[in-house]
């Protein structure tokens, strides 16, 4: 990983851009950033942490921005808004390199924690996450609640389903793996059938040019719906059925797995705040069982998830940034 004072150059020019155009320098305590991070690495180096504003007084924001390719760009103007006194943390996707099967949502979040802590050992903490990112910071604060740790803000952008709201589809494949009784054989053939079907599907659209491209028949953690035209870079298999090699290439297929487990320990006693998209208000009810029980504030953002990182970022920079003041005007579900 890089020291805290060294940033690619595209990373600087985003820098200069979002951080009113000035050049990125050496902070008072850029050693002591620097050491940080250092020990961050000893302690779980599949759970990595990228310092987007290092600087301030302030405690630190962690995000989960669950790009899996590297660093999000958005969280630079997310960064900015939030003041150059806010230090902002990335806590970047686990990593399931040279891993046979991935670990659970339990345990990924856990390690996040680790990293977490080697930064600020104690809370109050001030987590957030977006898509399968916003996941695990929901399981993280279950996790510090149950360490007696409090969580200041938990801020949920538009979270991934949890396993039982995932599509139909996915779930009946995960249980007819299920059948297989070699852990490594059964992500093999989810994988692989996943694939299939996702493939079959595209090309069944490309023969039918009535089929409206805004149909969706699969949730993906970054494109969210169908609706945008421009679609981000994914990992892509060539082969109709891939090689067990190739199917580890395919992240998102690995964290629906690993989701399709995953049933939190409860619903988090303290405060959420959800921010959703206003053009795909139909993900709202993948949470209806924690947003029933919870103690929620919610935000509805111009866009969808692709539009966020893009068009409506300023939107999604000011709602955020509303977050972390008091006297924002929210919307705000009151429980009985």
């Amino acid at each position: 990983m890089p020291d805290a004072v060294e940033h690619s150059d595209v990373r600087r020019a985003l820098i200069e851009k979002y951080l009113q155009k000035k050049r990125l320098q050496p902070t008072k305590d850029a050693g002591t950033v620097s050491e940080r991070l250092q020990k961050t690495e000893n302690v779980e180096p599949r759970a990595r942490v990228t310092p987007i504003q290092a600087g301030g007084a302030k405690r630190p924001f962690f995000f989960l921005h669950g790009h899996w390719l590297g660093t999000a760009f958005y969280c630079y103007p997310l960064a900015a808004s939030l003041g150059a006194d806010q230090p902002f943390y990335a806590l970047e996707p686990y990593s399931f390199d040279g891993l046979p099967i991935p670990p659970k949502i339990e345990n990924i979040a856990a390690a996040h924690i680790k990293v977490m802590q080697a930064i600020q050992p104690d809370g109050p903490y001030l987590i957030g996450g977006f898509c399968n990112g916003a996941l695990v910071a929901y399981e993280m604060a279950l996790q510090l609640d149950a360490q007696e740790q409090k969580v200041d803000l938990l801020a949920l952008l538009d979270p991934m389903a949890m396993g039982h709201t995932l599509p139909v589809y996915q779930r009946f494949l995960r249980r007819l793996t299920n059948l297989l009784r070699d852990p490594h054989k059964q992500l093999d053939w989810f994988v692989r059938l996943r694939h299939i079907l996702r493939e079959s599907y595209n090309y069944l659209r490309s023969l039918l040019p009535w089929w409206s491209g805004d149909v969706e028949v699969d949730w993906d953690p970054d494109t969210g719906n169908g609706d945008d035209k421009a679609q981000p870079t994914r990992p892509r298999i060539a082969a109709i059925i891939p090689s067990h090699e190739a199917i580890h290439w395919d992240y998102v297929a690995m964290v629906e797995w690993a989701v399709l487990d995953y049933r939190p320990r409860g619903v988090y006693p303290g405060k959420i705040t959800f921010l959703w998209p206003q053009e795909t208000l139909e993900h709202v009810k993948w949470w209806d069982q924690v947003t029933k029980a919870a103690k929620i504030e919610e935000h509805f953002v111009p866009g969808t998830q692709v539009s966020w990182k893009s068009k409506h970022i300023r939107e999604l920079s000011e709602c955020l940034q509303g977050c972390f003041s008091t006297t924002a005007d929210v919307k705000i579900r009151k429980k009985e």
